[in-house]
């Protein structure tokens, strides 16, 4: 069931295509979201990554644009990795003279433009697990099958880690970290969930009834994730003990399923996601309330 049902939502998300309009600085609307971000420093608006550029809402529901056409680039794994500073990978612009794929990329000024780092032209993490805790540790999952990395250093050097089960981008959707102890990992395969204590060099099959088809770590809090379910057990999750236990956030999908998550750094309980489907919503109270502020890659602005 885990395998039949995971499959058929990466393949929606690998299909689905929409218009998106760049003519201003105004986002009217928005596709194929790779990553959903708060910013790190006040006023903790939330960013969002796609294979368009990148935009951010603020807290009166203004959505932007960032960046010019050249500098709006496919950003993969897109998310803030220390006040003001961005990190993603992907693909270039075609405007840009960035190579393809673009490797690791950052921003120092919230999205307006991209410096490559590291990997520049090699390697295109579809899967990037920026450490909730220490942002220093990043996993890196490559799209074209040169396995899962691992840095140390903000993304500046990498080491490929050596993984006895089939990790790759094929069947993994989603890998976090635990946000105090940074070589523990959860991977949300087709197969189901495993399990790593030492950086991913080997795993543990934990439960095959069920996968985590997204999921993000809280900052300072030990063990703490919020998931994205599907299979037996289906809808978004919370643990605070790194996944021996999960308790359910108030938001089970139909014919949808939540593909980033973003945890606000300061106000606990405040939570935002998006879905395949180009929803998202937001809660404020650890989800006993959910808001949707944009529908089918709509901004709802009122």
């Amino acid at each position: 069931m885990v395998r039949k049902y995971s499959t058929m939502i990466l393949f929606i998300i690998l299909i689905t295509l929409s218009a998106c309009s760049q003519g201003n600085n105004e986002v009217d609307s928005f596709t194929h979201v790779h990553g959903l971000s708060y910013d790190l420093s006040e006023p903790h608006d939330l960013y969002l990554g796609t294979h368009y550029g990148v935009f951010s809402i603020d807290s009166d529901l203004n959505w932007v644009w960032k960046g010019t056409e050249e500098t709006r680039h496919d950003l993969m794994g897109f998310t803030f990795i220390e006040e003001g500073r961005m990190i993603s990978s992907g693909h270039p612009n075609a405007q840009s003279d960035l190579m393809d794929p673009v490797g690791i990329i950052i921003s120092e000024d919230k999205g307006e433009t991209w410096e490559p780092i590291a990997l520049h032209g090699e390697v295109d993490f579809h899967v990037l697990e920026v450490n909730a805790s220490e942002s220093g540790i990043i996993y890196g999952l490559d799209a074209g099958g040169k396995g899962l990395h691992l840095s140390q250093d903000s993304g500046y050097n990498w080491d490929l880690v050596i993984s006895d089960i089939p990790i790759n981008y094929g069947n993994t959707f989603s890998i976090v970290s635990d946000p105090i102890s940074p070589n523990r990992l959860l991977a949300g395969t087709q197969y189901g969930i495993f399990k790593s204590e030492d950086s991913g060099e080997t795993w543990e099959l934990i439960q095959d009834s069920s996968t985590i088809f997204s999921a993000k770590g809280a900052y300072g809090q030990s063990g703490t994730v919020v998931a994205y379910f599907l299979g037996e057990d289906e809808g978004l999750m919370i643990t605070e003990d790194f996944g021996q236990s999960w308790l359910p956030l108030n938001l089970q999908l139909i014919d949808d399923a939540v593909v980033h998550i973003a945890i606000h750094p300061v106000k606990e309980g405040t939570f935002s996601v998006g879905t395949v489907e180009e929803d998202i919503y937001q809660t404020i109270d650890n989800g006993a309330n959910w808001i949707k502020i944009a529908d089918s890659g709509v901004p709802i602005t009122d």
